[in-house]
């Protein structure tokens, strides 16, 4: 089922508003197995939208779009659509209803503007949203379904998950073109993946993705109607490259899989250098204390850890680099890592995954020190 969405609004191509609806969909379509195969972005341009949605029905089965169908007069999403598939603008009485009844129940009197969120293509199909006045509406045009839905992420959210996902695996039926398999690494570049990872094709039908979010690299195994033996080959293959550097797979953040190995026991956060960007990784933890303290030394045999329960300090930035400290089970395991990224924020960010490293190696019984090939180690304290 080939899927492609397109966003709607001058504020969007202007770059004043981030486009987060469209990337929040396409992962939310990979998920349940569906791969978009194309994103469009289109100003409040009558002819423009008109081009751009006979455009898309041409090629697509399905066609998601986001946006403009507010009661204004930049927003022209439901006059492109009737324009563009020959379906007159019509008043829906029902909707209109139903949006004066929720101007009535908050006391208010309805304007008249909103009126024009009632005009929807002839013979469209109305999308439900239950807490905006602007419905949805789908919009058939040939072998495409056209989806449209308001722009406020909320509202668009919800009638996603509720009223287009529910479609879309009646079109597919029960089985999906596409399975996603999710790695997660730490302590490798993209580049050195690649080099171990791409000299050879994968199987047909399966292909590798790579996506930079700092501090980790995500791996994508994407079958497209792929069997499951195959895929189970290409994880193999995957995994005995990338399990050294490894820190989580599946949907799941590799944090929170982390955080949950410690189940309900208490973690103490003590930062310096990373400004409790730690904390921010750790901040689901049901037990959690963390303290801040520009005086943490730059040393790591300075460095002491506090308390009988699980800790992991991160201390100054000194001539040779971060000190790190995890307190656990009556041990001490200490490291001093060099990192150098242009970016403070990056690089704060990258110190903070060390430490929750450390705690994620002893709780699954590894060395707790790593073979970091982005990362210099300068000390280590093992005690």
């Amino acid at each position: 089922m080939r899927i492609e969405i397109l966003s709607t609004g001058d504020e969007i191509v202007t770059g004043l508003v981030v486009d987060t609806n469209a990337a929040w969909l396409s992962a939310l379509l990979l998920e349940q197995g569906w791969q978009v195969r194309r994103r469009t972005t289109v100003g409040d341009n009558l002819a423009d939208l008109k081009a751009v949605l006979r455009e898309c029905a041409s090629r697509a089965e399905v066609v998601l779009v986001c946006g403009g169908l507010g009661p204004t007069a930049d927003d022209l999403t439901a006059q492109a659509a009737a324009e563009a598939f020959d379906q007159p603008l019509t008043l829906f009485p029902d909707w209109l209803a139903t949006i004066e009844a929720r101007y009535a129940s908050r006391g208010r009197a309805m304007p008249s503007s909103n009126t024009k969120q009632a005009w929807l293509p002839q013979g469209c199909e109305i999308l439900d949203n239950p807490v905006g006045t602007a419905c949805g509406f789908l919009v058939h045009s040939g072998q495409s379904r056209l989806f449209f839905t308001p722009g406020v992420p909320f509202e668009f959210k919800q009638m996603v998950r509720e009223q287009i996902v529910p479609r879309l695996k009646a079109l597919a039926g029960a089985q999906t073109d596409t399975e996603l398999r999710r790695f997660y690494t730490f302590g490798i570049s993209e580049s050195a993946l690649s080099d171990r990872l791409d000299a050879a094709p994968w199987p047909t039908g399966i292909e590798l993705g790579y996506r930079s979010s700092m501090p980790l690299i995500e791996l994508k195994l994407i079958g497209h109607s792929a069997a499951p033996a195959d895929m189970d080959a290409a994880e193999a293959r995957l995994l005995q490259v990338i399990t050294p550097w490894l820190v989580g797979k599946g949907n799941e953040e590799p944090a929170s899989q982390i955080l949950a190995l410690l189940g309900e026991r208490p973690l103490c956060l003590r930062e310096g250098e990373t400004r409790g960007t730690l904390l921010a990784m750790c901040h689901t933890h049901p037990a959690l204390e963390a303290h801040f303290s520009h005086a943490l030394p730059d040393e790591l045999d300075l460095l002491a850890g506090e308390g009988p329960h699980p800790g992991l300090t991160i201390g100054r930035a000194g001539p040779h680099g971060v000190p790190l400290l995890l307190c656990i089970d009556g041990r001490q395991f200490g490291q001093t890592l060099k990192v150098s990224h242009p970016d403070p924020g990056s690089g704060r960010r990258i110190l903070a995954f060390a430490a929750l490293d450390m705690l994620r190696r002893h709780l699954l019984g590894l060395p707790v020190l790593a073979d970091y090939l982005t990362l210099t180690r300068t000390a280590s304290r093992l005690a």
